[in-house]
């Protein structure tokens, strides 16, 4: 497979870090099309514009440096042993994120440094021991290691690329620009750690193969709408020691009642509201979505749970209008119910009751409440009694006996 090569090189930024460009000496630097690279993705393809020049890293006094921490800068200067392109004058440090599913050509990378002189009228001063060597300050307007980690997080499970990243040192001059070939050196990070290392194998890759998962509920003994309730959850993995990570969903008729995160343990615990559930036979089950490379999905047995109905408040029934045994009279029928939840609704019925005598009357509840009329009846002390008959939401109910008072006229 031939390289295509473009004249232009530019480099991908990291997401969320800016390029850091100096036009020092009249030389930009600009962003790059990986794609212009190479042709049909071939991950063992060596990138040519890389020298056999080696990169170092060496300290204020001119001391090589090989470890450090990924929180500082990495070291206070970047050295090519040799000429990178002769008759540059300037010098720019990149770090490249390697990729075992992609050419080293088209790897992303992130400009590290500015673009310094290390020849020539206004050079950079550096240690004696960098004299005639491209060099580039690594402390002037750069990023720490672990800034680019951050953006350029390293997922890959090949023992050579895993925790690897390139650092690549570029030359340019204001009449010929940015050199396309570069000087490298290799860097594998372990914590907020770094150490110098040898490059990566190409070809070195892993497919990661994600472990198997079960979730076991514990689910509550009753549900009753208008009592909270919890649900304790726990992700347990098939193998290894990592404890499964991501998120887990309480599904009822395949709608979704509450997500919740695992904890570092591989629990977590839904919180059924008084409202979440309304009465009724209602299967329930808990998803996990899996981690992709990492755990798979899975779910739990389905579980079916009867969702018992609420018990209101006992109903009241108040006199408007006493009856006559001439003329009807008016009261109201009130069904209390707990604070944020549904009113109560359905129908209630009135008995009233004098010795032998018995009348009654079919009320409408709606949003708690009900009107009532009231028949003639006979001068005397009748007693009444209301059953609500219940709803959706509601258990029956039944009131305490009130006397009703009964005049002639």
């Amino acid at each position: 497979m031939t390289p295509r090569i473009t004249l232009k090189k530019t480099w991908v930024a990291a997401v969320g870090l800016a390029l850091a460009v100096s036009t020092a000496g009249g030389v930009a630097l600009a962003a790059e099309n990986p794609s212009g690279w190479y042709s049909g993705g071939n991950a063992t393809l060596a990138d040519p514009a890389k020298t056999n020049v080696a990169l170092k890293l060496y300290n204020a006094a001119g001391v090589e440096v090989t470890s450090g921490s990924t929180t500082t800068p990495l070291a206070a200067f970047a050295a090519a042993d040799g000429a990178v392109r002769n008759g540059d004058a300037y010098a720019s440090l990149f770090v490249h994120l390697p990729q075992s599913t992609t050419a080293p050509g088209a790897w992303p990378g992130v400009q590290a440094t500015g673009t310094g002189k290390f020849s020539g009228a206004g050079a950079v001063t550096a240690p004696a021991t960098l004299s005639g060597k491209p060099y580039v300050a690594t402390t002037a307007a750069g990023y720490t290691l672990a800034d680019v980690v951050a953006g350029l997080p390293n997922n890959e499970a090949g023992a050579s690329f895993a925790g690897v990243y390139e650092l690549r040192l570029r030359t340019s001059s204001p009449t010929a620009g940015v050199s396309t070939e570069y000087a490298a050196a290799y860097l594998k990070v372990s914590g907020t750690s770094w150490t110098l290392t040898t490059s990566p194998v190409l070809g070195d890759s892993v497919v990661k193969t994600a472990v198997a998962t079960t979730v076991a509920v514990t689910w509550p003994s009753k549900l009753a709408y208008g009592t909270a309730s919890s649900v304790p959850v726990a992700v347990t993995a098939a193998s290894g020691a990592a404890k499964p990570s991501g998120s887990v969903r309480l599904v009822s008729a395949g709608t979704t009642l509450g997500t919740a995160n695992l904890s570092a343990a591989g629990t977590a615990s839904f919180t059924l509201s008084k409202t979440a559930l309304v009465p009724g036979s209602r299967a329930l089950q808990v998803v996990y979505a899996g981690v992709a490379n990492a755990f798979s999905p899975s779910q739990s047995a389905a579980k079916t749970i009867v969702v018992a109905k609420a018990t209101p408040g006992r109903p009241a029934f108040k006199v408007k209008k006493a009856p006559t045994a001439k003329k009807g009279g008016t009261a109201t029928v009130t069904v209390a119910t707990p604070s944020g939840l549904a009113k109560a609704g359905g129908t209630a019925q009135l008995v009233l009751k004098k010795g032998k005598t018995t009348k009654k009357v079919k009320v409408a509840v709606k949003a708690g409440s009900g009107k009532v009329k009231l028949p003639k009846l006979p001068k005397g002390t009748w007693s009444a009694t209301v059953t609500y008959a219940g709803d959706a939401h509601y258990a029956s109910a039944k009131s305490k006996t009130v006397k009703v008072k009964v005049k002639k006229k």
